[in-house]
């Protein structure tokens, strides 16, 4: 039996996990927040479904001020006498400078990997983190050695909703290392931004798309402003439909409604749980579910029956 518990932002998704797979029992906190706004949480029956168990936690870190109180948590599981602890981050956060290019930076994704590499040991082993598609992938080797990172992707669900007439777009140089090898079998182009005189212009290689479906490939989406660019000049190459997807949909201020009026369809997914209710109210949004992967290669549950 394999214990689950989870932040209430990823509650549903939790009891939707366990709900369908026995093996895996999904044990509720005592969890509110003090009249100042700090948390208050605590654990239920410690001795029986934490002490000595291999136990999993569903953070959600998607706002800065998540990550005191989900950091509270999964570190206390460990002084618990858990005996093996795997902290599961579907979005490991991109609002942080993982690199300085100007003098006097504050590289704040060195302060959140020290966050993240104060985290104790569990009784039987170092302290395991399982995150999606992350934006940087050099910042999981920010941490120290007392922790260890382990990504996975959403790129084989996207394959499994677009047919391999599809030709792959990717906005920009740094997409197309990050997951041409996932889309082997699949045409694949890049997008790039030159700049003519005080203005930057997409440019795309040169290939016909009249009349053919195109997907835009990413791992997250914010403004959408470079997204839509690219949409812009498939347009004008005749492309017949346009979709785009990213695993993360942050979406700030008035991406989502902006997307929406330029794509045929947007597909996201649910690593950022506080989206998902209102990413239901527009029609062309499509949501994947990260509930298979966890099951399938983090909490490795066999479906045979």
């Amino acid at each position: 039996m394999k214990t689950l518990f989870s932040h209430p932002n990823f509650d549903d998704l939790a009891s939707e996990i366990t709900g369908q797979y026995p093996e895996i029992k999904k044990w509720s906190m005592q969890f509110s927040h003090f009249a100042d706004e700090w948390p208050n949480i605590s654990f239920q029956n410690v001795e029986n479904e934490i002490e000595e168990r291999e136990v999993y936690y569903l953070a959600d870190m998607s706002k800065p001020w998540l990550v005191f109180e989900n950091v509270a948590i999964f570190q206390a599981l460990t002084r618990y006498f858990a005996q093996k602890v795997h902290v599961i981050l579907p979005f490991y956060p991109v609002g942080t400078m993982e690199r300085v290019s100007v003098e006097w930076e504050v590289a704040t994704a060195k302060t959140f990997a020290r966050i993240l590499s104060s985290t104790p040991r569990a009784q039987d082993s170092i302290t395991t983190f399982h995150t999606f598609d992350i934006h940087d992938v050099r910042e999981r080797f920010y941490t120290s050695d007392d922790i260890s990172f382990r990504l996975h992707s959403m790129m084989d669900e996207l394959k499994k909703r677009i047919s391999l007439d599809t030709i792959i777009v990717f906005p920009d140089e740094g997409a197309k290392k990050r997951f041409a090898n996932a889309f082997w079998e699949y045409e694949v182009v890049h997008a790039s931004k030159v700049r003519l005189w005080d203005t930057r212009e997409i440019t795309i290689e040169n290939i016909s798309l009249e009349w053919k479906k195109v997907c835009i490939v990413d791992d997250l989406i914010q403004s959408g402003g470079t997204l839509i660019q690219t949409a812009f000049k498939l347009k004008e190459m005749w492309a017949a439909h346009i979709s785009a997807f990213a695993t993360h949909g942050v979406f700030v201020k008035d991406a989502l409604q902006n997307l929406t009026q330029h794509f045929d369809s947007v597909i996201t997914t649910d690593t950022i749980p506080k989206n998902n209710q209102y990413l239901q109210e527009y029609k062309n949004i499509e949501i994947l579910s990260i509930k298979q992967t966890i099951v399938d290669k983090i909490l490795k549950i066999s479906h045979e029956k």
